[in-house]
């Protein structure tokens, strides 16, 4: 009898345990959003971490009753209160729901909605400062003696908006009226704004009133800021409004000044211009002018047109009777270019990225030939780049770092390519079959990192790549993406070289670099493994354009 009952006893127990187990442990499924819209949206962001969910709206939706046009939740998930397509919900207060599968999650809906608005009046400084809550609103103006009695008599309104988009101006308020009439008008207006000027604008059914100051600011004519290039320089500066400006410059030896024929911008107390035919690397001198006085001085010094050394790609060295370096053998400790081969080559012997003797000039004895294949175990690209192979990591991946130091700030790039796209037979290092074709690149960056930036393959989400969007210290920036046939265009050579031209967009126009990143590459996803093996491409005489 004992040892019935154990036997009995034993699977109970077992079975209890297993009871209280799945009774305690569920699956760890987040109830998420997956997308959401609202009538009047411009964009939403969703985040799953924060559970929140963003909606900027346009100017002329109804916060308060918005329609709900497209939802979407992960598997299971329930939705308290209940959300739906053609819900309305009001969203001028966050809109909190929960959500659940197994657990419980609050999310938080929350609308903003920017509504631009402005006052624009002639020798304005800076933007009118506008509280939208008080309705108050305040514009300074340049004038050349702010204790001038008539400083402000003649203010000139030229644009004004102080509500929602499809508002309307009623008129001002005509404060020598004893019934405060409100005038009509059109931009421009000019007014005494001594006192206070009110405006009216009906936007619906209401009538909102703004009050404006106008406060005089003296201002100095002078240059303020100057961006120097190579051969001109982007001057900018301060106008006290008297007088027609013009600009003067000389060289730093000069002790005439030379009136620019270049024009010279006026926007309220703002002035501009574009001074041109400078020479590199010379100090110059410059200053805003009138027919009555001249403004404080301002010095600067243009720059060099700086090269990279082979951008044409006549250099080469074989190392070890295996491996291809776009550099002479004796510059291959301090080498400016690289590629990926000497992973490649570890596998196959061969080299994606080799001399060859198709040229885009006479001057040329070599171009860059980029071919894609598969070694073994990894779709490789080829490339070439300014900057170091590092080396593999495990079987998955490589490390490089991407740029050579160089201080120069050209304006883009010039040089030729040859390119014939295949269509994609390796997506993320797996063979498939597809009717889309690959695509060549070409990329310029221009930083103010402290080093290269070492790219790790294997870490495309976690900081192994250059955020090439949003990275601070990208100065200027450039790429050329193209599925086109070189050969089928009708400026092609016979080895299919087309000549291009990629401007570099400074988003910086005041940075120094410190690196550039240029990279050539035959498949434009060939950092994750994506391309095709037909595509080959040729690039050939690179070099810095400067303006």
């Amino acid at each position: 009898m004992k040892i019935s009952r154990c036997i009995l006893l034993l699977p109970l127990v077992a079975l209890n345990s297993c009871l209280i187990e799945n009774d305690m442990s569920y699956p760890h499924v987040s109830a998420d959003f997956t997308s959401f819209a609202v009538s009047g949206q411009e964009s939403v962001t969703i985040d799953t971490q924060a559970k929140a969910v963003q909606v900027v709206l346009s100017e002329t939706a109804d916060i308060t009753a918005l329609e709900v046009t497209e939802i979407g939740f992960t598997d299971m998930t329930r939705c308290s209160p209940e959300l739906a397509v053609g819900s309305v919900i009001d969203l001028s207060q966050p809109y909190k729901v929960t959500l659940s599968i197994y657990q419980d999650y609050e999310w938080t809906i929350s609308a903003t909605q920017p509504i631009e608005r402005y006052i624009n009046c002639t020798n304005q400084i800076g933007d009118a400062e506008l509280d939208a809550e008080k309705k108050q609103a305040i514009v300074r103006i340049a004038v050349a003696d702010e204790q001038d009695p008539q400083a402000l008599q003649s203010v000139v309104f030229n644009s004004m908006k102080l509500e929602p988009e499809g508002a309307e101006f009623l008129g001002y308020v005509d404060n020598s009226s004893a019934t405060e009439e409100v005038k009509s008008f059109e931009f421009p207006l000019t007014l005494d704004c001594t006192l206070t000027r009110t405006f009216v604008v009906k936007y619906g059914d209401e009538q909102i009133r703004w009050d404006v100051n106008v406060m005089p600011e003296e201002v100095e004519m002078a240059v303020t800021s100057v961006i120097p290039w190579c051969y001109s320089a982007d001057i900018e500066g301060l106008f006290d409004g008297n007088g027609t400006p013009y600009l003067e410059y000389r060289t730093g030896s000069e002790s005439t000044w030379t009136r620019a024929s270049d024009e010279v911008t006026v926007s309220g107390t703002a002035l501009s211009a574009k001074l041109t035919g400078l020479t590199e690397g010379t100090a110059y001198y410059v200053r805003f002018s009138t027919s009555d006085k001249s403004g404080e001085e301002y010095t600067f010094t243009t720059g060099t047109p700086d090269q990279i050394d082979n951008m044409d790609f006549d250099d080469w060295y074989m190392r070890d009777s295996k491996v291809w370096y776009p550099t002479l053998e004796a510059d291959y400790e301090n080498k400016i270019w690289d590629s990926a081969n000497e992973g490649v080559a570890g596998f196959l012997s061969v080299n994606p990225t080799t001399p060859s003797d198709n040229v885009a000039t006479t001057v040329s004895s070599h171009s860059a030939k980029l071919t894609n294949m598969y070694a073994v175990i990894k779709f490789a690209a080829g490339n070439i780049l300014t900057g170091d192979y590092v080396g593999l990591v495990g079987l998955s991946g490589a490390r490089l770092n991407w740029g050579t130091p160089f201080t120069g700030r050209p304006a883009g790039l010039k040089g030729y390519y040859s390119y014939s796209p295949g269509y994609l037979d390796y997506i993320d290092n797996n063979k498939v079959s597809s009717t889309e074709l690959d695509k060549c690149q070409i990329l310029v960056m221009l930083t103010d990192w402290d080093g290269p930036f070492e790219v790790d393959t294997t870490k495309p989400d976690d900081g192994g790549f250059v955020d090439q969007e949003n990275d601070p210290h990208i100065i200027a920036y450039g790429k050329i993406e193209s599925d086109i046939n070189t050969f089928e265009q009708p400026e092609a050579d016979a080895n299919g070289f087309i000549p291009f031209t990629l401007k570099l967009d400074y988003r910086r126009p005041d940075g120094v670099p410190k690196y550039a990143v240029v990279i050539a590459c035959a498949s434009y996803k060939g950092d994750l493994f994506t391309g095709s093996t037909s595509s080959v491409m040729y690039v050939d005489e690179f070099e810095f354009v400067y303006e």
